[in-house]
């Protein structure tokens, strides 16, 4: 019985597979949280993008364009966000004193219903201040893995993705 136990322990085969069962998961997970980290940050910034060029496009024509028109020209700006027309919601809330910013968080898409509630759209009049809200639900690549564990979750496994922004309507 000696004799086995002394060329067992002498024997290294097979640690280099040990070493790589105990890395693996590890060197995996920072991997796939990278490219998560990487992809969420670029959906926010295509996000934020959007709603700021789509804003521009409604502070210039003035309050010519609808809610689904607005929501059109946000998701054609943001040329990565997939279902984007489905998955996004957009709000217009017009400011006369500082106070009338709204404070809530930012609704977004209920994707375990069918409904789509109506949110506040109001494009305001000329030189006057709105504050525009639009929220994204987007789906992680590696959900129960690394960054993608960690993220806020809806009930449906979403990350909301959320854009502020406020601007002047140009005057008449």
């Amino acid at each position: 019985m000696t004799g086995i136990l002394k060329r067992l322990r002498r024997d290294r085969a097979g640690a280099a597979g040990i070493e790589f069962a105990i890395l693996a998961p590890i060197v995996f997970s920072l991997v796939f949280s990278t490219f998560e980290a990487g992809w969420i940050m670029t959906q926010s910034i295509m996000l934020d993008r959007a709603v700021s060029r789509g804003s521009r496009a409604l502070q210039v024509t003035g309050s010519n364009f609808t809610y689904d028109d607005f929501k059109k020209k946000v998701c054609d700006e943001a040329i990565i966000l997939t279902n984007c027309i489905k998955s996004i919601r957009i709000e217009f809330t017009p400011i006369s004193k500082s106070t009338d910013f709204p404070t809530s968080e930012t609704s977004c898409v209920d994707r375990s219903v069918n409904i789509d509630p109506v949110t506040t759209y109001t494009g305001g009049q000329r030189s006057q201040i709105v504050f525009a809200r639009a929220c994204y639900v987007v789906d992680p690549l590696v959900p129960g893995l690394g960054y993608g564990l960690a993220l806020p979750k809806d009930n449906t496994g979403g990350v909301r993705l959320t854009s502020r922004f406020a601007f002047v309507n140009e005057p008449g």
